[in-house]
């Protein structure tokens, strides 16, 4: 199973900040070897208003990630 390297996750972003901005790194390793430790991040943006449930859709969630390097 994967683990990541530090746990938890969080950032604060400024208002100014150019699009593009790096603003936070996920690192997460896995024991195993070939295809089976490959690693897929994604980022999900959760609703308070849902109880925290993934949101469907595009909804302008304004941040992304590399789903190969995190």
């Amino acid at each position: 199973a994967p683990i990541f390297v530090s746990t938890p996750f969080q950032a604060t972003v400024l208002e100014n900040v150019p699009v593009g901005y790096s603003v936070l790194h996920i690192q997460a390793v896995d024991a195993d070897s070939g295809e089976n430790a490959r690693l897929e991040y994604k980022l999900i943006e959760m609703a308070p208003s849902t109880g925290g449930a993934p949101v469907a859709g595009d909804s302008g969630f304004p941040f992304q990630i590399n789903n190969s390097t995190g």
